[in-house]
């Protein structure tokens, strides 16, 4: 009997502390922000969900991607034919209340090579905080390495 109970309450525990995704994206911090981000970029299926990545960001990104045409847009995120793999968020810094830099490298598969190549990009990020919810700023690349898979070398 009493055991039942103790699995009863270990149980209601669990469940009080899940939030079954009632936590929307738009609420969440500067990394949950930045992974949303990657996310989507990375399921982009038609020109028409640039608006969905527009939501993401602010300043001089978001002026870059909605300045772009829809044949770029197009080539960057619909036909690219990346593969996720991961994402590592290296360093968190807090600039100011409202201004987080994070360095990240992201890994992904790209396949518009025939060796089909494995890219790790470390970025860096910043994110700033307008009315309570968190934008991408800024990105600036630091380093790209690129491992081609089938790749012929000669001696």
């Amino acid at each position: 009997m009493y055991r039942f109970r103790y699995i009863q309450f270990i149980g209601l525990i669990f469940l009080f502390s899940c939030d079954f995704g009632t936590r929307t994206d738009i609420k969440a911090g500067p990394q949950k922000r930045l992974e949303g981000y990657i996310s989507k970029s990375f399921s982009i299926n038609k020109v028409e969900d640039r608006r969905g990545l527009e939501d993401y960001l602010t300043g001089p990104t978001k002026t870059r991607l909605t300045s772009w045409s829809d044949d770029q847009f197009k080539s960057a995120f619909v036909d690219s034919k990346r593969i996720f793999k991961n994402l590592l968020i290296r360093d968190v810094k807090e600039v100011s209340e409202k201004v987080v830099s994070i360095t990240y490298e992201l890994t992904y598969i790209d396949q518009k090579s025939n060796a089909g190549a494995k890219v790790t990009s470390r970025k860096v990020s910043q994110m700033t905080k307008l009315g309570g919810i968190w934008y991408i700023s800024e990105v600036r690349n630091i380093k790209e390495m690129i491992e081609y898979t089938n790749e012929l070398s000669l001696p």
